[in-house]
């Protein structure tokens, strides 16, 4: 079964239909995207619950080095305004082997720097 890291935008978006994509994972940056949109302290409490549910693919070093190497090379065809969290998720999703679910434009374009398979929600 294959390894699907979700973007934030897949995971508000995709609900029970997520669960016929493979295996779930998701990286610190997608966690803390959607941690920050909790409404209250319960809310934040309730966020942490359900991600618990998901495997976690580590984020290190080598994550951001791979990221930074990805945006130099994205500037060579002025494709460098990716944002920061997008990079490190599609690095995150190389080192481990991951295809990336979202709903962002941007994972089509980073999907080709970093080698993963790039699956768009309906």
């Amino acid at each position: 079964m294959a390894l699907i890291l979700l973007d934030k935008s897949a995971w508000v978006r995709g609900g029970a239909d997520l669960l016929d994509y493979g295996e779930l994972c998701m990286c610190a940056i997608t966690r803390m995207e959607i941690l920050y949109s909790a409404r209250s302290a319960d809310d934040y409490a309730t966020l942490q619950e359900d991600l618990a549910a998901y495997r976690d693919l580590r984020i290190d070093y080598a994550t951001v080095s791979a990221a930074e190497s990805a945006q130099r090379e994205l500037a060579v065809s002025g494709q460098h305004r990716i944002s920061l969290p997008d990079l490190i998720i599609g690095a995150c999703a190389q080192q481990h082997g991951a295809d990336v679910l979202h709903v962002d434009r941007h994972f089509d374009v980073i999907a080709e720097t970093f080698g993963f398979r790039s699956i768009r929600l309906p």
